[in-house]
């Protein structure tokens, strides 16, 4: 090869400044020292960021409480049952078009072992759920026709039923429900 095409070979733009310069070694990749400086204190900084921002990640998780796991699992089930129902209407009127749509619980949610039944959880419209407190009568009609009366009977039997879920049950809940959700 000739000088003239080996020097356009080794031309190359600067990392750092984006200037086109020509490269004396094969690992050249900034046009100077400064701009070398330049770049290994960013390349630096960048990894001192992301360190920084998985130690504060680390620190949050530490201080987190089974509430917080709870909400958390609470926004994920709940999030599943409406994309469940996203081609059923609310469970109580039927409306199909509406503002803002809820999980509806038929047993209320206070009930820990019912909370996240999903038999006992169903799309329902913000004007039923919170509005009329649930609007339970339609509800319970419409919850036989989607999963029987036996069903139906059997929430109403374990409404006092008990249910402690430990941290690791709930971050597992959580996990298996993102995961259904992307399935549906």
């Amino acid at each position: 090869m000739t000088s003239s095409i080996m020097a356009k070979l080794n031309k190359r733009l600067c990392k750092q400044c984006k200037k086109e310069f020509q490269k004396t070694s094969p690992l050249q990749s900034c046009c100077s020292v400064a701009c070398a400086i330049e770049r290994s204190y960013d390349l630096n900084k960048a990894k001192r960021e992301k360190l920084l921002c998985d130690k504060v990640k680390e620190m949050k998780k530490s201080l987190m409480r089974k509430g917080d796991y709870i909400r958390i699992f609470q926004a994920v089930f709940n999030t599943f049952i409406r994309i469940r129902d996203r081609d059923l209407g609310c469970v109580s009127c039927g409306v199909k078009v509406c503002e803002e749509f809820h999980a509806g619980h038929y047993i209320a949610s206070t009930y820990q072992y019912l909370r996240f039944n999903p038999l006992n959880v169903h799309k329902q419209c913000s004007k039923c759920n919170t509005h009329l407190r649930g609007n339970l009568i339609p509800y319970r009609i419409e919850l036989i026709k989607r999963i029987g009366l036996k069903e139906v009977e059997k929430l109403e039997n374990d409404r006092h039923k008990t249910l402690e879920l430990t941290i690791p049950e709930l971050q597992e809940l959580t996990k298996e429900y993102k995961l259904k959700i992307k399935k549906l």
